[in-house]
């Protein structure tokens, strides 16, 4: 199963570093207690979950959105979950979150 996750509004964007280390924080991977201070790896693994950072996804099929801000795969579970974060004005947010669905849908047939 493939997700997309599409945080509520940021109110700046530290937030998102803000993210990445509460993603962390949440499934048990060491970070630090200051947010602004987490420097986000490439990698994360812990256990069955593995957690990446700014990367890109390589298909057998070529996709050109293929690097959401944060993938969470969980081996376990069988499940990826893509997270891209936008910044959109308040009367933005219903369009960019459309926009985002439809932009990795080619990533997420490609995922299953």
């Amino acid at each position: 199963m493939v997700n997309i996750l599409l945080p509520d509004i940021l109110n700046n964007n530290n937030n998102n570093n803000n993210n990445n280390n509460s993603i962390c924080k949440a499934l048990g991977i060491e970070t630090t207690d200051k947010w602004y201070t987490h420097v986000p790896k490439p990698v994360y693994e812990e256990g069955d979950v593995t957690v990446l950072w700014n990367q890109e996804v390589h298909a057998e099929r070529e996709v050109t959105a293929n690097s959401p801000d944060i993938i969470i795969k969980n081996k376990k579970e069988k499940t990826c979950t893509l997270i891209d974060v936008a910044i959109p004005a308040d009367r933005n947010v219903v369009q960019k979150k459309a926009e985002k669905k439809l932009k990795y849908k080619s990533l997420c047939t490609e995922i299953k």
